[in-house]
């Protein structure tokens, strides 16, 4: 766990953004009086959520904006857009949850204002896109997930519908769309847009006022960690928790939850730096040669690309239908490079192209004797269960 204390002036500057086109039936009024300790120059008192955004101040939840110094500027933007980590940070403040559980290792490594909050989200379960990755972090949420991180943390909810509904009984929320109303429930909600720092007040505040405060059930029991997860394993099951309308965040590098999804959806974790198809092309092409690579055409092989679903990787290369059997000519691409060759049945194809890489004459590489490891400056190949293998060194 990071001291708080890092993250905080930083907090007070970043949290100060959240939005969503709003109507008059956006989760607007039904706002219960309170005493405001201070006055943003950009809420007046007769805006429906003054009362919520006040409160909120005087909890801590959110904060308004500052200048240059650092110094508060007197504004709140009750129109901004809401990013997934202003979020985190607001629920997770309301919710006054622990970050007790270590921190998680993100494919973005430096240290995000936030990271503390993602911590303690993943503690629980959470269902939220971001816990890896610094950029989402900072794009806005859209109601959705907010609606299945509400219903999740307070009301058991395990699905979008069930978390939809939920804030509907409690008076959490008033909709968006009442043409929708008892015909779409999801475009009655407008789960796929996004929210404003206006509206997120308003519902922690109607939570607040129906005397929803705190993590309950489902929530609790992650929280305990019955399975032994790791914080990456939990903040995996986090993700898998949103409906794949929503879902968009790669899982965390962890074992038992790396491709846990109910619906059978996967997602596959990049192999960063994440490369264009036509990135990968390009590095074939140049590894081969322009020579080399007519001379496959004109065998017969076709370019093809892939990607391995078991590893996350890329391989691109050229492959052929002869005689009833596939062949292929796989370059493999691992952690953003290329690293080994590999051909599914020796023929003439793979062995001159083989040969001519090695610099070497065809009659080295014919036999298939298991022992073979013929080596240069640059490559060295092997025999393996009817497959010649190059190796890039």
């Amino acid at each position: 766990m990071k001291k708080q204390l890092k993250v905080a002036a930083m907090s007070t500057l970043l949290l100060s953004s959240l939005a969503v086109p709003t109507g008059a039936f956006a989760d607007g009024p039904n706002i219960t009086n309170v005493q405001a300790s201070a006055q943003f120059t950009d809420v007046s008192k007769n805006h429906y959520a003054y009362d919520a955004i006040q409160w909120a101040q005087q909890r801590g939840i959110v904060s308004g904006y500052t200048n240059s110094k650092g110094k508060p500027n007197g504004k709140y933007g009750p129109n901004d857009s809401v990013t997934e980590a202003q979020f985190a940070k607001m629920i997770s403040e309301f919710l006054q949850l622990k970050d007790d559980k270590g921190d998680l290792n993100k494919y973005t490594s430096d240290l995000h204002w936030a990271d503390d909050y993602y911590d303690a989200l993943a503690s629980y379960g959470v269902p939220l896109n971001a816990y890896f990755d610094n950029n989402l972090r900072n794009k806005p949420v859209k109601r959705g997930v907010v609606a299945q991180v509400i219903g999740h943390l307070t009301g058991n909810a395990t699905s979008l519908t069930d978390s939809i509904n939920y804030m509907i009984g409690e008076g959490i929320t008033t909709g968006q769309n009442p043409q929708f109303e008892n015909k779409d429930i999801l475009k009655y909600f407008g789960s796929q847009n996004t929210l404003t720092r206006a509206e997120v007040a308003a519902f922690l505040y109607r939570m607040h006022n129906a005397s929803i405060d705190e993590a309950i059930g489902n929530a609790i029991d992650a929280h305990e960690n019955q399975e032994g997860l790791s914080l990456v394993g939990q903040a995996n099951k986090g993700i898998s928790r949103l409906d794949k309308s929503l879902r968009f965040g790669n899982l965390g590098p962890d074992g038992k939850y790396d491709n846990f999804f109910g619906d059978g959806f996967e997602v596959v974790k990049p192999s960063p730096p994440i490369k264009t198809d036509s990135e990968y092309i390009n590095e074939l092409k140049t590894l081969v040669g322009d020579e080399n690579i007519q001379k496959l055409e004109n065998k017969g092989f076709k370019f093809s690309s892939t990607k391995q679903q078991s590893t996350g990787s890329v391989s691109v290369g050229y492959s052929d239908d002869r005689n009833g059997y596939y062949t292929n000519i796989f370059f493999y691409m691992k952690d953003g490079e290329l690293d080994i060759i590999a051909a599914d049945f020796p023929h003439d194809g793979v062995i001159e192209l083989y040969a001519n890489l090695m610099g070497i004459s065809e009659s080295k590489l014919t036999g298939g004797a298991s022992d073979m490891n013929i080596q240069n400056s640059k490559y060295s190949i092997r025999y393996s269960i009817g497959a010649y293998i190059l190796d890039i060194k």
